[in-house]
Formats: structure tokens, C-alpha cells, sequence
């Protein structure tokens, strides 16, 4: 887990290598109405597992997967039935959350997570930066770049101008 940083008055945090860090708290602690996910496991792959060591990977993406898809799921769910008026109700009715994510994924193992090969993280990078321009470019396009500057601040230069 690392500590949230501050950009502009906002503070913008990491879940860390090991889990997400739950929801919840950013939405009752936090006056911010977004929230940017970047989602470093598919949610799917083109073929099923077919090795033991192929489904023990799967299981592990889908293990580390569930609490997040169900808690979004709460989240739409939250936000179609709470009270905009006031209080915490507000707060669940105006949040919005964005997820950056590829298909690219889906094309590593495993394994792929402990690999620091400087190549490897170059790939990643560029992968990223590919998603990242694709978020702000794709549809929402005019509400997107009302979070463009933020986000570039966040990413700390990593994104192109």
C-alpha cells in the first residue's frame, strides 16, 4: 500500500501490488465526484485454461478481480437508489467512476508480474500510455477532458502532451 498523493488539492491513491484498497472509504471520506480505476488484470481471456498452471493463474486474476466488479456493481446499484438531496446519498448518487484498462493484458501470463526486465516495462509503458490517450480520447470526449489536466498532473509526466 502506498500513502495518497496530492495534486491540486486532491489526493489520488495507489491500491499497492498485493489488492484494491475497497471503495467505500474514498467515496464517504472524500469530496471528489470521480474515480479512475486502471485495471491491471483481464477480466477476460480469448481461450479457456487448459493447464493446471494456467487455471491456477486465471483463478488468481479472477480472485483479484471479484471484490472490485462486485463492489462496482454496488456502486451502479448505489447510485440509481440513493438520495441525491443530502449527506452520504449525495455523495453515492454524484460519484462516477472511469476505468482505464487493454485488451493487451490478456496476452501475458502470469508471470508477467515479476517480470522487471527493462523491456518488458518499456512495453507496459507505452501499453499504457496507449490506454490512458484512448480514455481521454474516446467517448465523453468533452467531460473527459474536463479531467485531462488533472490526470496528466497524476500520471507525473508519463503521458504524452
Amino acid at each position: 500500500m502506498f500513502h495518497a498523493i496530492e495534486i491540486d488539492g486532491e489526493p489520488y491513491w495507489d491500491g499497492g501490488y498485493a489488492g484494491n484498497p475497497t471503495l467505500t472509504p474514498l467515496v464517504r471520506e472524500s469530496d471528489a465526484h470521480d474515480t479512475i480505476l486502471v485495471q491491471i488484470n483481464p477480466r477476460e481471456r480469448p481461450e479457456p485454461p487448459r493447464t493446471a498452471n494456467e487455471i491456477l493463474n486465471r483463478l488468481n486474476e479472477i480472485s483479484f478481480n471479484s471484490p472490485l466488479m462486485k463492489e462496482l456493481r454496488m456502486i451502479a446499484l448505489l447510485r440509481q437508489v440513493a438520495d441525491p438531496g443530502h449527506g452520504e446519498g449525495a455523495r453515492w448518487a454524484g460519484m462516477r467512476t472511469h476505468r482505464i484498462m487493454t485488451d493487451a493484458l490478456a496476452d501475458f501470463g502470469a508471470s508477467s508480474k515479476l517480470n522487471a526486465e527493462w523491456a518488458f516495462v518499456s512495453l507496459l509503458k507505452e501499453e499504457g500510455r496507449k490506454s490512458a490517450d484512448a480514455f481521454l480520447d474516446g467517448p465523453r470526449r468533452g467531460y473527459r477532458q474536463a479531467l485531462h489536466g488533472r490526470f496528466r498532473r497524476a500520471a507525473g509526466g508519463m503521458l504524452r502532451p
